[in-house]
């Protein structure tokens, strides 16, 4: 090391150069050297770096899209039934937790089969499609809308009393049965039910079976109407057979 340290003293004083200045000058290309290092890294290693760091990025996107197809109605664009159902378990355990209200709206168009039967599959597939589209705009972003199943929806309300909740239900019915699916000005209705979480029924099938029946109420009182759980305990407590 100090044979080299010497020839290179020897070949600045054979050039000109004082001790002083070899050693400025020995420092400025020790700076090129990294300043060179770090021009070779960016401009050779880096761009390797960003082909591998864009092929993980596409390898996790490709894996949230494909959770993302799992959670979702490729349909209709909501919540498919076991995310939905999953939601729901979850916003119960906060609102016991919590204290929270919690309601939900059971949704089934009416005579859905004979408007297939009329128009077609292909277009009842438009017609999900486009009333679950109304659905979910009058939704909050906090709540949850998806398929139950077949024609049938369900919307999951967080901190929602059951009165917010058939104010809700009224507002897509009315606005579902303004809707024109097409030049031909068909139409459709929709019966809902509307049930909220009661102290001791934390359970989502306890309260899916509430709203599902009164659900069922609403259809058998002539369709295209809301039904709320109260209303149908009410109904059931005046009925003759409950008081005798």
């Amino acid at each position: 090391m100090f044979a080299v340290e010497i020839l290179i003293m020897l070949g600045f004083h054979l050039l000109g150069v004082s001790p002083f200045r070899w050693q400025i000058a020995l420092a400025d290309a020790a700076i090129l050297a990294v300043v060179v290092a770090i021009i070779a890294y960016f401009g050779f290693i880096r761009p390797k770096d960003r082909q591998i760091l864009a092929a993980i990025d596409a390898l996790a996107q490709a894996r949230l899209d494909a959770e993302e197809m799992a959670r979702t109605d490729s349909l209709t664009g909501v919540l498919n039934r076991r995310p939905l159902l999953d939601a729901l378990e979850m916003e119960i355990e906060r609102a016991e937790r919590y204290g929270r209200d919690l309601s939900c709206i059971m949704i089934d168009l009416d005579k859905f089969k004979a408007f297939n039967d009329t128009y077609g599959h292909q277009f009842g597939d438009k017609v999900l499609h486009r009333i679950a589209r109304v659905i979910s705009d009058h939704c909050r972003t906090n709540d949850h809308v998806g398929r139950y199943g077949g024609e049938e929806f369900l919307i999951v309300l967080p901190e929602t009393s059951l009165e917010a909740a058939v104010n809700l239900a009224e507002r897509v019915r009315l606005a579902v049965e303004r809707t024109t699916l097409d030049q031909s000005q068909a139409r459709v209705t929709l019966s809902l039910g509307v049930a909220e979480l009661r102290d001791g029924e934390g359970s989502a099938s306890k309260l899916i079976s509430k709203a599902d029946l009164a659900l069922l109420k609403a259809k058998a009182e002539g369709r295209n109407r809301t039904m709320s759980s109260l209303e149908v305990r009410r109904r059931e407590l005046s009925s003759p057979i409950a008081q005798t």
